[in-house]
């Protein structure tokens, strides 16, 4: 739950309201481009991903190796 008497919780809130995002603690939907973009950094390492990865899997194309 989120306490509107922290500052911070609420800037959250609002920046959450201010760009159409919903802000979660819990893992993305592995399905969804930023579970797909998480399950390649684990598998291949931070370092291989490159902005074609991000574009792929907005996409929903293979990320590829």
């Amino acid at each position: 739950m989120e306490d509107r008497e922290d500052p911070q919780q609420t800037g959250i809130a609002f920046a959450g309201i201010v760009l159409g995002v919903t802000v979660s603690e819990e893992a993305p939907d592995p399905a969804s481009p930023l579970g797909r973009v998480r399950a390649f950094t684990a598998e291949h390492g931070e370092d291989a991903l490159g902005p074609e990865h991000i574009t792929a899997a907005r996409e929903g194309r293979p990320l590829l190796a």
